[in-house]
């Protein structure tokens, strides 16, 4: 859950960055790549919110699920943090590293619906 919660305070924070202190226009390509970095760094800050607790209430969580769980935090350093510290920092090659990062946190959907097909009931 603590990566939930940094991801989620990172992400309020980029958000109010990129609306005040930038003034990005969002219909602009820098806006709009910014915003849609935010927007995927908070998604995946509650996901991996959704893991933690699943993970507390869960003798066991199962590897597609910590799979899942690193899968997403390695996402949302190389999709998100590139597009916005490539934003800030007018650092545009780091944007090199957002199509890894998409692909981590695609894997980390992939992931999760494993976990919850393994975990679902055999009929029998």
């Amino acid at each position: 859950m603590l990566c939930g919660g940094v991801g989620g305070a990172t992400g309020v924070v980029a958000g109010a960055v990129g609306s005040h202190a930038l003034a990005l226009d969002p219909s602009s390509p820098a806006g709009h790549s910014y915003g849609i970095a935010v927007t995927y760094l908070l998604l995946h800050s509650v996901a991996m919110l959704a893991l933690g607790v699943h993970r507390a209430h869960s003798a066991r969580i199962g590897w597609p699920l910590l799979m899942a769980a690193c899968l997403f935090a390695a996402g949302m350093i190389l999709f998100s943090g590139s597009l916005i510290v490539a934003t800030i920092a007018d650092l545009q090659g780091l944007k090199a590293l957002a199509p890894s990062g998409g692909s981590a946190l695609i894997a980390g959907w992939v992931a999760v619906a494993v976990g919850a097909w393994r975990a679902s009931p055999v009929p029998g």
